[in-house]
C-alpha cells in the first residue's frame, strides 16, 4: 500500500512539475520596446526610413489612441511627407491591447481606403500591418521601395509585403 501511495504521490508531483514549466497559452513575455525597435532597424538597415518621432498629440489626433491607454510608445514617421514609412510600437496599459489594436487597424484601413497617396506609396500602404502580442501592439508600414521599372502592381505589392514581413519576423522573435 505504501508503494502504491508513494508511486501515486510521485506521479502527482511529476505532473505538477511539467504543468508548472509549460508556458501558459495567453501569457506574453515582457520585452523592451527599445530592443524591438533596434532589431527592426537592424533588419531593414538603410531601408528604414522613419526619422522623426511622432508626438503624443499626433498619435491621438491621427490615430485616435489615448495617452491614458499607453504605458510605453515608440512611434516614428518620415520627415518628408512624400514617404509613408511608419513604425509604431506600443506597450498598452494592462488589458488595453485590443483597444490599441482596434485603433491602429482603423488607421490602417483609413490609409488604404480613404487617404490620398502618391502612386509609388500604394504598395507600401496596402501592405501595412498591425501585429499584436497581448498588450504589445505594432503598426508596420516599412521597408525598401521596389524600384524595378518592369514590375507589375501585383509584384510591387508582394515586394512590399515581403519587406513588412521582415520587420514582423524581427518583432515576433521577441515573443517566442
Amino acid at each position: 500500500m505504501k508503494k502504491i501511495f508513494g508511486l501515486f504521490l510521485g506521479m502527482i508531483m511529476m505532473v505538477s512539475f511539467v504543468g508548472g514549466c509549460a508556458p501558459k497559452k495567453n501569457e506574453v513575455k515582457t520585452v523592451d520596446l527599445k530592443e524591438v525597435h533596434a532589431a527592426v532597424k537592424e533588419v531593414l538597415g538603410e531601408d528604414y526610413y522613419p526619422n522623426r518621432e511622432l508626438t503624443m498629440e499626433e498619435i491621438e489626433n491621427l490615430i485616435g489612441i489615448k495617452e491614458t491607454d499607453i504605458e510605453i510608445v515608440i512611434a516614428e514617421a518620415p520627415m518628408m511627407s512624400v514617404n509613408v514609412d511608419t513604425f509604431i510600437a506600443i506597450k498598452a496599459k494592462e488589458g488595453k491591447g485590443a483597444t490599441i489594436e482596434e485603433s491602429l487597424e482603423k488607421h490602417r484601413k483609413f490609409l488604404v481606403e480613404e487617404s490620398l497617396q502618391y502612386p509609388m506609396n500604394m504598395p507600401k500602404v496596402n501592405s501595412a500591418k498591425v501585429v499584436r502580442h497581448g498588450d504589445y501592439v505594432f503598426f508596420l508600414m516599412l521597408g525598401k521601395y521596389d524600384d524595378r521599372q518592369e514590375a507589375t502592381d501585383e509584384e510591387r505589392l508582394e515586394f512590399a509585403k515581403t519587406e513588412v514581413k521582415r520587420a514582423e519576423d524581427a518583432i515576433n522573435k521577441f515573443f517566442e
